[in-house]
């Protein structure tokens, strides 16, 4: 049976329509397709920059956090240093001590025997008339001090006694001779001006006894 040229035409027409959907939806798929792969490789991009950037960051939280925990362990090593020392100045037989009045340093150095012990300049000088002196008012828990007095023109130091009485305030004694030193200030002669004898001992001014300093120690 033979078409009419209408119907042929007709189907041709179908034919192209056919062809040209077919060719759009591969044209259509294979941009989808190209813009998928673009999508993909800027979120991967942007995955790789975030990951770096929390990288980093979290490399320059750690190294903060390790310079914390160092600042910590000196804070807490100072504090166990710190605790210690109170700790032992606490146990220290010097925190039972006590200042006494003027008239009970005049009553215990009355009665202490430092100043009979015979002096020798190497085995029992002044320095150790004055530990020995401190030791014996620390038996009666009296606070005393070693007091170190320098001379001007020479290296010499000598050594005497202090008490900060409660009543009285800084009384010095030099206990070789239970005496009394009063005006111990730099540029005074320390044997002429300061040692309060009674008469007994007789000294000259020497240039060599001017008073260069005072150290105080308890």
């Amino acid at each position: 049976m033979k078409l009419s040229k209408t119907i042929v035409m007709i189907i041709v027409i179908c034919f192209c329509i056919v062809g040209s959907v077919g060719a759009t939806y591969y044209v259509v798929k294979d941009i989808s397709r190209t813009e998928h792969n673009e999508l993909a490789s800027d979120y991967q991009e942007s995955t790789n920059i975030l990951a770096s950037y929390y990288q980093n960051e979290l490399e320059n939280i750690s190294s903060q956090l390790e310079e914390i925990a160092e600042e910590f362990e000196h804070v807490n090593q100072s504090l166990q240093e710190n605790y210690t020392q109170l700790t032992n100045l606490l146990s220290n037989d010097t925190y039972k001590f006590y200042d006494p009045t003027y008239a009970e340093v005049a009553q215990f150095m009355a009665n202490d025997n430092t100043d009979g012990l015979p002096y020798d300049s190497q085995e029992f000088n002044c320095l150790h008339f004055s530990q020995t002196f401190i030791a014996n008012a620390r038996q009666l828990s009296m606070r005393c001090a070693l007091v170190i007095i320098n001379f001007e023109e020479t290296n010499v130091s000598h050594a005497i006694v202090g008490f900060n009485t409660s009543d009285n305030g800084m009384v010095y004694i030099e206990p070789q001779f239970d005496e009394w030193v009063e005006n111990l200030e730099p540029g005074n002669d320390y044997w002429t001006e300061c040692v309060v004898f009674d008469g007994i001992y007789e000294h000259v001014e020497d240039p060599n006894d001017t008073i260069r300093e005072i150290l105080v120690f308890w």
